[in-house]
């Protein structure tokens, strides 16, 4: 099987695990392109502002790329890791009848991340989704008729996977994730919870800094990590938060929030013991009361908290089972 691939190339992202993961298996032939170079990512305000004007120049040399590898490598399926840049309307340019047709999506909401994704999605001939919910209101909630189907989150192996337990763990509790509003309201109910008890607390992640002085002073925030340096931050923490973004309103409408993420199991193969939002699905994948303790509320999370920080036994025999349970999976 020949696949052109199209995602981001960075190390760490899942699109460059995923292409990585397919490049290993017998028979499975990939050639790429990566969509990173063609719509880079910057943290300056002129080169974003620069990136908004050339954007349709650079999605027209992106395409290009993709009709001139598609020409030459003549492959059987086209994979698209979630695809932001490609248009419906490119999707039928590029459509033969031997050319398989599809997108693999992450996120919560096809409806969240753009006009052209949202029109675009429909066009696949296959969408596989990480989210357990997707498949069954792909028609109902989110107005699909192609066909979805679940492959849940996984960690990367080259990236997440550590056999050693963690050694020197300096903060009590840490936190990895991009900002969010729902995030920030947490760890601010979190922190009013836990009074002041001498927790060493350390955020990592886009938008905390910015954010810093609304949290306790003596609270640390480290920037973003990516890659390997991003489990190895985490494993210096007793105890790992890994919260779900629970809910997504599109146009004023709720829609279905996560019941996991790829969190929820890279912290697992990095051997972290970690605090997860309880949800019906990841109940399904992790035992409460040997592998990973669940929270339902901010108060529920710093009861735990305290509960497990005096107890480096118990949660080193937890997380090491937590790593049996991710790992062989």
């Amino acid at each position: 099987m020949k696949i052109l691939f199209i995602g981001e190339t960075w190390k760490g992202s899942s699109a460059r695990s995923l292409r990585e993961g397919l490049d290993s298996i017998p028979g499975v032939l990939i050639d790429e392109v990566g969509e990173d170079h063609y719509r880079p990512h910057y943290k300056s305000k002129i080169l974003r502002l620069l990136n908004r004007i050339s954007s349709r120049w650079q999605i027209a040399d992106l395409e290009d790329e993709i009709l001139r590898k598609a020409g030459s490598f003549e492959p059987d399926v086209l994979l698209v890791y979630k695809g932001n840049a490609i248009s419906a309307h490119f999707l039928q340019k590029i459509k033969t009848k031997d050319l398989l047709l599809v997108n693999i999506f992450p996120d919560l909401s096809p409806h969240a991340h753009g006009k052209a994704l949202h029109s675009a999605i429909g066009f696949y001939d296959y969408v596989i989704s990480a989210k357990p919910f997707h498949p069954a209101k792909w028609q109902s909630v989110y107005g699909y008729s192609n066909l979805c189907i679940c492959v849940p989150h996984g960690y990367d192996p080259a990236v997440h996977y550590w056999t050693n337990a963690p050694d020197l763990q300096e903060f009590d509790v840490a936190l990895a994730a991009s900002w969010r509003k729902e995030y920030h309201e947490l760890m601010l109910e979190f922190a009013s919870a836990i009074g002041g008890l001498p927790i060493r607390v350390a955020l990592s992640g886009p938008g905390w800094r910015e954010r810093r002085a609304e949290f306790p002073p003596n609270w640390e925030f480290h920037g973003s990590f990516s890659g390997r340096s991003y489990g190895t931050w985490l494993r210096r923490a007793k105890i790992v938060i890994a919260p779900v973004h629970s809910q997504v309103v599109v146009n004023g409408s709720l829609q279905p929030g996560d019941e996991d993420t790829t969190r929820s199991y890279e912290l697992a193969a990095a051997g972290c013991f970690f605090l997860h939002r309880d949800t019906p699905y990841i109940r399904t994948v992790y035992d409460e009361q040997t592998e990973v303790p669940m929270w339902k509320d901010a108060q529920e999370l710093a009861r735990l908290v305290q509960e497990y920080l005096p107890l480096e036994s118990k949660r080193r025999d937890m997380a090491a089972k937590a790593h049996r349970r991710a790992v062989p999976a």
